[in-house]
Formats: structure tokens, sequence, C-alpha cells
């Protein structure tokens, strides 16, 4: 009986480190997903003309990051951010499984229900946060006028705290993870006002109102994230490999 049941004991940490490894692949491939969308949006705005109408490109009233009236749409450069930060938010969605998943994998690390549970909700506070951005650009670009949800920008701050505790959580846990959750904050309200104010102007020099290219810095900081989830999962792989031999 014994014998028939040490198999099952022996193969278990062998399936959470593979869940981990799909989980870490998928998470992955929907932040880099994201970043593209980003980068193909910001090219619309960034890639042509710098005049419309009289007016710099540079000029408030095209930020499509956050439509707030008054705006003018340029393209589809709302909807391909929309959509790529709903992607960023169904990727926040998922991370928990691969952490939990990598814990679980290690005996040696336990995580006490109500510590799984925080993390669960915060995810999905993160989550939220993000979706509620992704739909009302995604909402703004359809109909071509700033949607209700204009009015949500404090919802932000909700992703920024709720990243911040990530952080904090999954430090000792799994490190890539929270280095993704750092590199997240860089799509917040607080990452967008660096990119415009700070990182953006040091490259393209000093802006009066939006710097150019400053979207596509928001987009470096989720290729970033996906980048230190697919380290996530090459890194449970090699911890992996020795157990297997």
């Amino acid at each position: 009986m014994s014998a028939i049941e040490a198999p099952d004991h022996r193969t278990r940490p062998v399936r959470f480190r593979w869940t981990s490894v799909s989980v870490s692949l998928i998470v992955a491939g929907l932040f880099l997903g994201s970043a593209v969308l980003q980068v193909a949006a910001s090219l619309q705005r960034w890639g042509g003309s710098w005049m419309r109408d009289g007016l710099s490109i540079e000029d408030h009233l095209f930020d499509y990051s956050f439509p707030s009236a008054p705006w003018e749409p340029i393209g589809t450069a709302a909807e391909l951010f929309g959509v790529g930060t709903l992607l960023l938010a169904f990727g926040v969605l998922v991370m928990p499984l691969g952490v939990l998943a990598e814990t679980r994998a290690d005996s040696r690390r336990g995580l006490a229900g109500f510590v799984v549970v925080v993390e669960v909700v915060l995810a999905f506070l993160v989550a939220g946060s993000f979706g509620v951005h992704g739909a009302h650009a995604l909402v703004s670009g359809l109909t071509g006028t700033p949607s209700p949800l204009q009015h949500s920008s404090a919802l932000g701050l909700v992703g920024l705290v709720g990243l911040i505790a990530l952080i904090l959580l999954w430090g000792r846990k799994s490190q890539a993870a929270a280095v993704a959750c750092v590199f997240l904050i860089g799509s917040t309200g607080l990452g967008h006002i660096l990119a415009t104010y700070v990182i953006a102007p040091l490259i393209a020099g000093i802006s009066h109102d939006t710097t150019p290219w400053s979207e596509t810095v928001v987009a470096a900081s989720t290729a970033a994230a996906g980048v230190a989830m697919l380290i996530a999962a090459g890194a449970t792989v090699r911890r992996r490999a020795p157990r297997a031999a």
C-alpha cells in the first residue's frame, strides 16, 4: 500500500512546479501582448504628423490612455490601449495561481490560508483597477467620446496600493512575481505621471504637456513585467531539474 502511495507523494511537487511554470508563461504572454498593443497605440499618436488641426500632438487633448473631456481621439489608439490594459488586468488576476503553485511545490514553504485569501483579494483589486482603466479607454475609443468611467480615476490608487502590498507579500515567496509587480507600478496612474514628467523628458526632452513617447515608456514597464514572469518560469524549471534526477 505504501509503495503505491509513495509515487503520488513524490510527483505532487512536480505537478505544482509545472503548474507554476504554465501559469507564469501565460501571465508573461498576456503582459508582453499588452505591451505590444500599447506600443502600437503609441505609434498612432507619435509616429505621424506632430500637428493636428493646428494643435501640437503633445496637447493633453489627445491623451488616449485615460480619455477625459475635452478629448480628441487619434485613430484606434484608445481601442488598442484599452484592449492591452484589459490583457494586463487578466494577467494580474492569474498571477496568484502561479505564486501559490510555486510555493506549494516546495515543502519547506507554507502559506497560511488567510494569507492566500489576502493575496487573491489584492490581485482582484489590482486587476479590477486595470480592468476599469482598460474598459474606459476601449469604450471611449469605440464611441469617440470619454465614457462615464472618466470619473473613476481614483481607482488607480487602489491598484497602486494593491501592487505595493503584493510586492511585500510575494517578496520572499516569488521574487520574480514581486519584481513584476514593481514594474507594473509603471502602468498605474503614478507610473503614467512619472513617465510623462520624469522618464520621457530625460529621453526626448522637456515638454510643456504630454512628453513625446510617454505611453511607450509605460509599455516598456509592462514588457519588463512580462520578462520577469518568463524568468519566474525559467527559475522554477531549474529548481525542478535536480529533484527529477
